[in-house]
């Protein structure tokens, strides 16, 4: 009975790893799109890490910031360089404020 749950979690696992690249290759997405998606799953992870404690002010900027940089076009250097420093900005203003 194991193996099957483990088999079964193995597909789903698989499918769900496979399935959008699937569907991406039916689907024509714009530049600017495919660009943003590019850098979606790093803003992601980072807006993860960084609010799991704290205030959400410097995540929330920091975020902003990046999602408008990436529409810009800007590199991914650029985008964290700018994120981060804005985050550490915002949290020590935010630290000695409160």
């Amino acid at each position: 009975m194991t193996w099957i749950v483990v088999l079964a979690v193995g597909v789903g696992s698989y499918l769900f790893r496979v399935g959008p690249l699937l569907a991406v290759q039916r689907m024509t997405l714009s530049p600017q799109a495919e660009r943003v998606l590019r850098h979606a799953g790093t803003a992601a992870i980072t807006g993860k890490q960084s609010a799991a404690g704290g205030s959400a002010l410097p995540t929330i900027l920091a975020l902003a910031a990046g999602i408008g940089l990436a529409c810009r076009g800007a590199s991914m250097t650029r985008i964290l360089f700018v994120g981060g420093a804005l985050y550490a900005g915002v949290a020590v203003v935010t630290g000695l404020l409160g």
